[in-house]
């Protein structure tokens, strides 16, 4: 991450005051350290469409996992096994998620793992100023199934795509986007905010152009830097 107090060459022909240039690098550092601090782990016990965790819907897909728990209510376990890895491109961003999707019966009170997915999802991204913050919403793009392992037979993973897609779209990415949406903070001397910003994207950089005003001003002054 590097700010200038002269504007970045891409910048550079507006009548914008500040650049902020962002590398990729920088995106996956801070993504690094959340996976580093156990941020990326959810525990899911709740869909739009709550027959999809309970045994009886899948009875003849997996019929031993309905066989050995039937009528069982289920969780999933959503852990990433490895730092998202982000990519910035003129086009906008972009980013790979690896996870491992734990499937949990809850039989008599215990909650028992009975299987686990690894899911490997594409998204494309778009990045937005909000006040001072960078944050983003992310779009589920593709995605890939493998069987890790299982306790109750074998999943056919082309049975079950439409209803992993339907459940990255309704209930994973919600997850994903409601950290995106809060972003986080860009350097900005404390007392200013960026006004009239916008998002220049180029290979593996992007580039925040802004104006700036000093918030505690009654008056809205424009303060070179």
């Amino acid at each position: 991450m590097h700010e200038n107090s002269m504007l970045s060459d891409s910048c550079l022909g507006t009548s914008s005051m500040l650049g902020i240039s962002l590398d990729e690098a920088a995106f996956n550092s801070a993504a690094a350290v959340y996976f580093q601090e156990g941020l990326m782990h959810w525990l899911v016990d709740k869909v739009p469409d709550q027959s999809l965790l309970n045994t009886a819907r899948w009875k003849y897909i997996v019929p031993q996992l309905y066989r050995k728990y039937p009528n069982d209510n289920m969780q999933l376990n959503l852990t990433l096994t490895s730092p998202p890895i982000i990519s910035i491109k003129p086009e906008g961003a972009g980013g790979t998620i690896t996870t491992d999707m734990t499937v949990n019966v809850l039989d008599a009170g215990e909650s028992v793992p009975v299987a686990c997915i690894t899911v490997v999802i594409s998204v494309s991204g778009v990045v937005k100023i909000s006040g001072n913050n960078l944050a983003g919403e992310a779009r589920l793009q593709d995605f890939t199934l493998n069987l890790k392992w299982s306790k109750v037979g074998n999943f056919h993973m082309f049975l079950i795509q439409e209803t992993m897609w339907v459940f990255l779209n309704t209930v994973f990415m919600p997850i994903i986007n409601s950290h995106l949406r809060k972003g986080f903070p860009l350097p900005i001397v404390h007392g200013f905010t960026l006004q009239n910003a916008y998002i220049l994207n180029s290979s593996s950089k992007m580039v925040v152009c802004s104006d700036v005003i000093f918030r505690n001003s009654t008056v809205a002054a424009h303060f070179p830097l």
